[in-house]
Formats: C-alpha cells, structure tokens, sequence
C-alpha cells in the first residue's frame, strides 16, 4: 500500500478515467432537460427513463436547444474540462498556469475541437463575457472581477466548477498543489468566492477519493490530507498559508491598488507557453477516422417532424430503486465530504472579497454564504436545492449542493430483482443521473458534476453504466485522450511515491 493513497494502481487508473468520463456521461445526458422547467421534464419524459447511449428509453425532446445529431454527446461542459486537461497535459509539469489555459479557453471560444469537428457550443453568460474581456488572454484574473464587479459582485455560476475534475486528479496525492491549481483555474473566468469554493471543495474531494478516502471515517478523521492545514489555529506555517490562499482569492480585484489588480503571472518559457492547434492536421485525422468509421448518427429532419410520433410518458409503478432521498447518506462518504467543506470553508468565512455594503445586514456575506453552503451540500432532501427554479438555477451552490448530496448516497440496500440495472455502484449512478435530471434547471452541469464525484468514488467499470459511456460521442477520441494523460499523471504519482518510501 503506498503511503499517497490507500488503492492500488489499477484502481487509481479506474477511478481517473471514472471521473473523466463520468463527467461526460454526466454532462450529454442531462443536456435532455437542460433549461426546462420541472413541469416540462416530467411532461416530456414522465418518470423515465430517457434514451441513452446504447439503452432505450423516451427519445430526447427535439427542439433548438437538443440538435438531434448531438444525441450522446456532450456540451461546452466537458470541452472546458478537456481544455483544462490539455494544458495541463502540454505543460506537464503538474501545475496550471493560467495563461496557457485562458489561452486555450480563448482559442476554442474562437475555433472550438477541431478534434472532434464541433463548435463552442453553450458558453454560459459569465464566461462569454469574461473571455470578451479585452485583457483575458494577458490577465484573466482581472478580466474575472471586473466582470463580476460590473454585474454589482452578485453573479455566482456553476461555470468554474463543471470543469473542475481535472485540477482533482493533477498531483492528486499532493493537496496543496491540488488547491493552488484549483483556484487558479476557477478564478480565469469566475471572482465571485462561491464559485471559486464550490470548484475547489469538488477537485479537493475527487482527490481525497483518489487516496482511498470515504471508506474509513476513523481513518479519514486521523489522516493529514494537507499537511499545511495541519496545525493549530495559531500555528505560523497554518497561518501563513491560510493567508496565502485568502490573498491569491483578491487576484484581479481593485483591492490595494495595482498589487491586486494586476497579479504577476509566471512567466512564459518555450516548454510552458501556450501553443496554436494545428487545425489542418487535426482535422484530416478527424476525417480519415470518420471515414474509417463512420459515426452512427440519426437522420436529420425538417422542424415540422421534430418530436413527430413520439410516445405519450406513462408513468412507471417503480422507478427502479429506492430514490436520492430515500437510500440516505454513505457514513463514510458523508463525513470524508464534511471534512472537506470543515477545512476550507475558512475561505468564505474569512475573504473580503464580497460585494459592496447594502445597508444593515442580520449575517455578513461571509457568515451568510458558509451557512448556505453547507445546507446546500447536506440538504434534508432534493426538492430543497430546488434545481429546476428558474431564477437560479445555474447558480454554483446548486450545482455543488447535488453533486455533493449524489455523491454521499448510499447503494440502495433492497434493490428490486426484477430491475438488476439499478443495483450496485452503476445502479446508484443510473438511479441518480435519472432523477436530477428530471428537475431540469441546469441539468447537464448538474449532472456533471454529480458524474465526475460518483466516477471518482467508484471508476468507471462498476460505477458508470456501461451501456451509457461506450455510446458517448467521440468515445476513441476521448480514450486515447484519457489514456496519455493517464500514463503522464500515474507515471508522476510512482516517481512520488518512490520517493516518500526512500
């Protein structure tokens, strides 16, 4: 057993490709909901199931918003995660810088994959209008705030933390590290500290369960994930760093002048600067692949048959198992999620990043916005995060709170016989993906998010439907996509873990 995590290697590897995939898997099946109100969810598929990938069900509602070529595939979600893959990936040196990557944001917003011959596709309101920036290519920090600053400093989207994973699996055994690169990530497009915590407490998660944790809460209460966490209250490395994390929160704010305002950013060199696509290329590869293997596509028809023929939802005696209220919360994973929010929740209590003085407040913006975190992270049931409001329904705490509540569920302990599909880790992760996504609201960066922590609790073999995950879109692209940046990151953690044993 390695003193960096507690599973083996091969488990490490699954668990990786889980959350990479299940982030996917995530993110194109609630795109079936995605913007519709609850009523229209239930009206449109019932009580489900919804066809994918290689499963039947109630076909995917037609409408200008679900292309019927993009049935399987996912949206700007999982490219921004892929993005942030591929920085990390060219720069390989286990940290992400934030130019490379705004860079790479910047050349899709422009170009989109040509890897997989698809546009920017949904880019939601915040990081359309912080890439528009004119200065988001020199200082995405400061293009982040002013954005945020303009809108009044209340917009808190779920933008930063859909993509999110991959900062949790980067030098995974290595927290601090893992933190750095998560706010560095998140604060590219997002000032606002809700969106910026609730990314950071998902990749701190991803790579706790990537050391084995939410088995053994007495273990995972006596193990020191982040050693510069692990003093007292008044011990001067703690203190010191905590006011490190609290500092690199102000990056690209008009506090204390220029210091502030405009970060340094580490400097460019020939193995760290950004590089272009080479567009021509990857486009001849996409299409002699294509042509080598044709993708099975449905037939394109005019508006007036969209949804033609479509069967009438009758509603199911059962939906297969208990339900995300009724199995409970994991013991283990409860307390592994609590853990993570106790450690870092010192962001919001203590930044003065917030928005400007409105009169008397009865709780600051920083008491107000940890308690609300909390409560919606370990709601009482899933109808309190109400997904499917539509005055907030892309709003970070929502899109935290589910994939937290999803992810410390327990596997239903009487699961029906006759419907062996709901049964075990990939039951939990159907049962789930199933019933959030009939809440609509921001479905499929709900959803995410929820894939990405289940896929990492339990990888991809036993927690992913298999059924769903080989019939994803672009599925060889993605597997030789995964595998390198598998062979890099797990090459790095042997070198690591060789050298904590010596």
């Amino acid at each position: 057993m390695s003193p960096l995590s507690s599973l083996t290697k091969t488990q490490i590897r699954d668990r990786i490709r889980g959350a990479l995939l299940g982030n996917a898997v995530g993110d194109a099946y609630g795109l079936a909901t995605e913007f519709m109100p609850k009523r229209a969810a239930v009206e449109r598929y019932g009580n489900g199931p919804i066809a994918f990938g290689l499963e039947p069900g109630y076909p995917v509602w037609e409408d200008s918003h679900r292309c019927i070529l993009e049935r399987n595939d996912f949206t700007d979600d999982t490219d921004q995660m892929l993005l942030m893959l591929q920085s990390l990936q060219q720069t390989a040196d286990g940290i992400l810088h934030p130019l490379n990557f705004a860079k790479k944001m910047a050349e899709w917003n422009d170009f989109g994959f040509p890897e997989l011959g698809t546009p920017a596709r949904g880019i939601g309101y915040t990081v359309g209008q912080v890439m528009g920036h004119n200065e988001f290519r020199t200082n995405p920090h400061k293009a982040a705030f002013v954005i945020w600053d303009e809108a009044g400093r209340n917009l808190a989207p779920n933008g930063a933390v859909m993509r999110t994973a991959p900062v949790g699996i980067e030098h995974f055994w290595d927290e601090p590290r893992v933190v750095q690169n998560a706010l560095a990530a998140a604060k590219i497009t997002h000032a606002d500290p809700r969106s910026v915590i609730a990314a950071l407490v998902s990749a701190v998660l991803i790579s706790r369960l990537l050391r084995g944790g939410g088995q053994d809460p007495e273990a995972d209460r006596n193990r020191i994930w982040n050693p510069k966490l692990a003093g007292s209250g008044d011990d001067q490395t703690t203190v010191r760093y905590k006011g490190e994390l609290l500092e690199y929160l102000r990056r690209g704010s008009d506090f204390d002048g220029n210091r502030t305002r405009s970060p340094e950013y580490e400097a460019e060199t020939p193995d760290k600067k950004f590089k272009h696509k080479d567009f021509r290329a990857l486009q001849a590869k996409r299409l002699a692949h294509e042509a080598a293997h044709p993708p099975n596509l449905p037939e394109p028809h005019p508006v007036v048959e969209w949804n033609k023929d479509r069967p009438k939802p009758v509603p199911r005696p059962h939906i297969g198992w208990a339900g995300i209220d009724a199995v409970g919360e994991d013991t283990a994973m409860g307390a592994l999620a609590r853990q993570v929010l106790d450690d870092y929740k010192f962001l919001l209590l203590e930044t003065d990043v917030v928005p400007l003085p409105r009169g008397p407040q009865p709780l600051s913006y920083q008491q107000r916005w940890t308690e609300e975190l909390l409560a919606s992270c370990f709601p009482q049931n899933m109808n309190q995060l109400e997904l499917g409001s539509a005055s907030a329904m892309g709003y970070a705490y929502k899109c935290i709170g589910i994939a937290y509540y999803g992810a410390t569920r327990n596997l239903d302990p009487s699961p029906d016989p006759a419907q062996p599909e709901y049964q075990g880790p990939s039951g939990l992760f159907r049962g789930l993906m199933e019933q959030v996504t009939l809440e609509g609201g921001d479905a499929d960066t709900n959803a995410a998010v929820m894939g990405s922590l289940l896929g990492a609790r339990f990888g991809l073999e036993e927690g992913v439907p298999r059924g769903w995950w080989t019939g994803l879109q672009h599925l060889d692209w993605l597997n030789g996509t995964i595998d390198q940046y598998l062979d890099r990151v797990m090459g790095q953690f042997e070198e690591a873990e060789n050298a904590a044993e010596s």
